[in-house]
């Protein structure tokens, strides 16, 4: 089996997916250098040598058509920027697609940031997410993963090969909430985020360390609880059968 996880960012859940192919191949792309680099760092503490790790433009995948028996995302989609009349979590479900085997899985985890429930009002914790709240404004992107089934059907799906369901994600142990509070504060090292809210006036360069020093200190607080529902997409890639039944009965 060959898997293609998109937006991978420091590559857990790709390697945690390499675990279950042992005789496959799972390439995981970001858009971040950085993001790769740590990916590969990861690659060899956990000693997975069946994963691959590149950078890569989301909306113009390096690979030929019907390349994977999977692609994945996991909170990719709903980054990708509208332009015009073009959707982005459409786009990107397109190519996605594409790239994907007859018979084979377009896969994706999307939350749904009108569900964001977070405690205690960590000020650093706030400015993260109003950051999230202006930069989707100002890219146009669409955080809100209850729109899967449209967006999958807007990408070619056929509503019959779309499944989607639910789930609250939720962290409130001691345990859970100081690995959430330092996950959030290194994909906000990591990512982009910061860097963009500075270059678009957002927040000044000497705000950048807030962020993720706020949730590392909400990670702290005895009461801290976090929660948000993620929305699951299994969509199978039957195009491909479909265009050939099509050019059958045209013929």
């Amino acid at each position: 089996m060959k898997i293609l996880d998109i937006g991978c960012g420091p590559g857990s859940i790709t390697l945690d997916l390499a675990t279950l192919v042992p005789q496959g191949t799972v390439i995981g792309i970001d858009y971040s250098g950085t993001a790769i680099s740590s990916a590969k760092e990861l690659v060899h503490k956990r000693k997975v040598d069946n994963a691959t790790f590149e950078v890569a433009d989301f909306l113009d995948l390096p690979y030929e058509d019907e390349t994977f028996d999977i692609v994945c995302a996991h909170q990719f989609l709903i980054h990708l920027p509208n332009a015009s009349s073009k959707i982005g979590t459409v786009e990107g479900l397109k190519e996605m697609r594409r790239v994907c085997k007859t018979g084979g899985l377009v896969c994706a985890r999307e939350c749904d940031w009108r569900s964001a429930a977070v405690h205690p009002s960590i000020p650093g914790v706030l400015d993260s997410m109003k950051l999230i709240e202006d930069l989707t404004a100002l890219r146009g992107t669409s955080p809100y993963g209850g729109m899967a089934r449209f967006w999958a059907q807007k990408a070619g799906f056929a509503s019959a090969d779309i499944d989607t369901s639910a789930s609250a994600v939720y962290y409130s142990s001691p345990e859970e909430v100081k690995w959430w509070g330092e996950t959030m504060a290194q994909r906000l090292e990591q990512g982009s985020s910061l860097d963009k809210g500075v270059s678009e006036g957002l927040i000044f360069e000497t705000q950048k360390d807030t962020p993720p020093s706020g949730w590392r200190a909400w990670s702290e607080q005895s009461d801290a609880f976090f929660s948000m529902t993620d929305v699951q997409l299994i969509a199978r890639n039957r195009w491909h059968a479909l265009l050939c039944d099509y050019v059958v009965l045209v013929s």
